[in-house]
């Protein structure tokens, strides 16, 4: 229902504020798809604006044990009413603007920064901070190549683009719709 009042998901100021207020997930303006799936997405992640994220993007913002006597979640959720206390904290993962996600893709927790711009790749499993405009791929994932040369990846990062909405993109529609040079 609110997705058809407002526009759906890429529009929607009500379906951002659930996230936030119950999910700890911000996620930006115009971003769309996988990431209004909270089973997915841990909490302690902020979105930026413009990101598209296939089905099946899992974000995973802590890891099991390993060192304690028992890696079960008993023993550290307490929404599983055994222990009283979280001990095992969320890190936090900023992804910017302009991201794209590709269909079951896997970021863990050791990753805190996805830069603007980046690509990560279907089926890529992202160990470390990903720079912006990268592409990254495979398992683990590394840099493949960049989208654009580091010149034209300095004009981007200082257009700001994402902060305007898109009524004003629309007025400059042609810069979106080509290759840059």
């Amino acid at each position: 229902m609110m997705k058809r009042l407002e526009k759906g998901e890429f529009y929607s100021p009500t379906m951002r504020q659930i996230y936030s207020s119950y999910h700890g997930i911000k996620i930006g303006m115009y971003s769309y798809g996988g990431c209004f799936c909270a089973e997915n997405i841990h909490s302690g992640t902020e979105i930026g604006r413009y990101c598209s994220f296939a089905k099946n993007v899992y974000i995973y913002r802590r890891n099991h044990p390993a060192k304690n006597k028992s890696t079960h979640p008993f023993f550290y959720n307490p929404a599983l009413k055994v222990v009283d206390n979280d001990t095992i904290p969320f890190s936090r993962l900023v992804i910017g603007n302009d991201v794209w996600f590709g269909m079951n893709a896997v970021i863990l927790p050791s990753v805190s920064v996805i830069g603007d711009g980046a690509v990560i790749g279907a089926g890529s499993i992202v160990t470390k901070d990903v720079p912006p405009y990268a592409i990254v791929a495979g398992n683990p994932a590394r840099v493949v190549r960049y989208r654009f040369g580091p010149e034209k990846v300095k004009q981007l990062m200082g257009s700001k683009w994402w902060e305007k909405n898109i009524v004003d993109i629309k007025k400059e529609l042609h810069d979106f719709t080509v290759p840059l040079a």
